[in-house]
């Protein structure tokens, strides 16, 4: 059972209705002052013993500063979120403070942090009051307040929808020739709003059969449709058909990093999906064809075969080990071509020995800062910058993404930064790529549950190791183990390498922002990112040894 600080046992009793039930602590109710929620109150506060959400960190160090309230979250002036109950943190400089938001008395951290999950403020402001001895500050936030206003309510114009009955060619003319970063193609979704399952690079010819707002559905064959946004394709006219069924031939060759698919595709959509024993790429609308390999089976490469799908064809490689990545591309004539990537050659006896690797340390721009001020870039730095001087010891190549605050573009637009990221590392051709994070609450989430250590990747062959990384992680963090989990994360999507984002600990939670400012358990969290990945080449190394190659 997750622990919690003791005066939140209060909303067992005044945010029982809220959407994630209430938080409950170790501390009797009896023992707690809870507020009607109106506003600050008057008189002596009691000052509640802080009990920590994560006893297993490092103990928070004293601090005894100037009574000052700071909040952290929310901002003054920041959007109400819709919800019951949500979180307030930040700091009152002093932990011998005894600190009241909204009437409710909220235990202070040894170094003056202080988080709390409480009911919404019916007005839309947090009243905080904090109390040293006879000193006594106030502070209050609010949100903005909602618009009142008839204008527009959004959605799309009339003009913007329409269902073709005969569907439309429409040809993806946005985003890249290459995909690789999984950034740079277009994606598509099988539903307006679902998660990516399909990226195209410029040149795939779509039958489009209806536009909704600014996003088209499009047909790839049999029962199967996607949605993509409208700005990435261009619509031929009338006149033009969209892509007929018909065979599709295939050859299969080896290259230097492994070997090519080439495809008589015609522009047709199509989807790569790899596996531990393989890779699949599924062509739409295509109804038989013949597969010629023209590379000796053998080693990494066992065997091909072209089969028939729902909807299209399938070219069906199996591959010792799997694939390690892979790219794709139209060729001019409407070819395409899937390089698929071979694992390279790991030496059991040093698995980091020569392999080049991206470390990412997350943010800026974006990216949560902790409740004394603690900003998550520089906790993702100081965890990078030792864990590459560690894997170059070991003897790799490392390529970090950032050594200072400063990203790789001059913007504070998130998604370029991303972007270029993601970009750096395929053309310095990465073999792997770790993307360095701490983490973050949605609004209305309860802290006291929602914490906890996880790794994310997207593609399945970067799946083991998520799991390596999130292993050895929570055996430092000792916090409840979220665990490996795919999520459509940018720096997790490149498609040429085994990608992963970690996020250690939530900046938010006082002793997980003060463990992060420790330098001896940062290097701990470095050491634990090095067995990971470590953990995971071995294992493919063992591989390899018993003829994975």
């Amino acid at each position: 059972m997750d622990r919690t600080i003791a005066s939140l046992a209060l909303l067992t009793l005044a945010a029982a209705c809220g959407p994630s039930g209430p938080s409950t602590g170790p501390a009797p109710v009896d023992t707690l002052r809870i507020g009607t929620g109106a506003g600050a109150g008057t008189g002596r506060i009691e000052r509640l013993v802080y009990q920590p959400v994560s006893p297993a960190l490092p103990a928070i160090p004293a601090v005894n500063g100037a009574l000052a309230i700071r909040v952290t979250h929310p901002t003054q002036g920041q959007a109400r979120p819709r919800v019951d109950s949500t979180f307030i943190y930040g700091t009152v400089g002093t932990g011998q403070a005894a600190l009241e938001i909204n009437g409710t008395a909220v235990p202070v951290a040894p170094n003056g942090a202080f988080i709390a999950y409480l009911p919404m403020p019916q007005d839309g402001t947090w009243r905080l009051r904090a109390q040293r001895g006879a000193e006594e500050v106030t502070q209050s936030v609010s949100y903005a307040t909602p618009s009142t206003g008839t204008g527009s309510t959004g959605g799309n114009a009339p003009s913007t929808n329409a269902v073709y009955a005969t569907p439309r060619l429409g040809t993806v003319t946005g985003g890249a020739d290459t995909l690789a970063t999984g950034s740079d193609a277009i994606y598509a979704r099988p539903t307006p709003t679902g998660t990516y399952r399909w990226f195209f690079p410029r040149g795939a010819r779509l039958a489009v059969a209806e536009r909704r707002g600014d996003q088209y559905r499009v047909r790839l064959g049999g029962e199967t449709d996607a949605w993509i946004d409208a700005s990435a394709l261009t619509l031929a006219d009338t006149t033009s058909a969209a892509p007929q069924p018909g065979p599709v031939n295939a050859g299969i060759a080896a290259s230097a990093d492994g070997l090519n698919v080439r495809i008589r595709a015609g522009g047709r959509p199509f989807l790569v999906e790899t596996s531990e024993t393989g890779a699949a790429i599924t062509v739409y609308g295509a109804n038989g064809g013949t597969l010629t390999p023209a590379t000796r089976f053998g080693g990494w490469f066992r065997a091909a075969e072209q089969t028939a799908v729902a909807g299209g064809t399938q070219i069906a490689l199996t591959l010792a080990g799997g694939a390690w990545g892979y790219k794709a591309w139209y060729e001019a004539n409407g070819d395409l071509t899937v390089r698929v990537r071979r694992p390279p050659t790991i030496d059991p006896a040093n698995p980091l020995r020569g392999r080049r690797i991206v470390i990412d340390p997350g943010h800026p721009p974006a990216g949560a800062t902790g409740p004394t001020g603690l900003y998550e870039g520089d906790a993702n730095l100081a965890i990078s910058l030792p864990l590459a001087a560690k894997l170059r010891a070991a003897g790799a190549e490392v390529i970090l993404t950032r050594t200072g605050r400063e990203g790789l573009v001059s913007s504070t637009n998130s998604g370029e930064e991303l972007r270029a990221r993601v970009a750096l590392a395929v053309s310095r051709d990465a073999e792997m790529l770790i993307s360095v994070h701490n983490n973050a609450f949605g609004e209305g989430a309860n802290p006291f549950r929602a914490q906890g250590t996880s790794v994310y990747y997207f593609h399945p062959f970067a799946a083991a190791l998520a799991r390596e990384l999130d292993r050895e992680i929570v055996a430092v963090t000792r916090i409840p183990d979220i665990g490996a989990r795919q999520q459509n994360l940018a720096l997790a999507r490149p498609t040429w390498f085994p990608a992963t984002l970690t996020e250690s600990l939530f900046m938010p939670i006082p002793e997980q922002e003060a463990a992060l400012r420790d330098p001896a358990f940062v290097e701990r969290l470095a050491d634990a990112h090095v067995r990971g990945i470590e953990a995971f080449l071995r294992a493919r190394a063992a591989a390899q040894a018993g003829g994975g190659r």
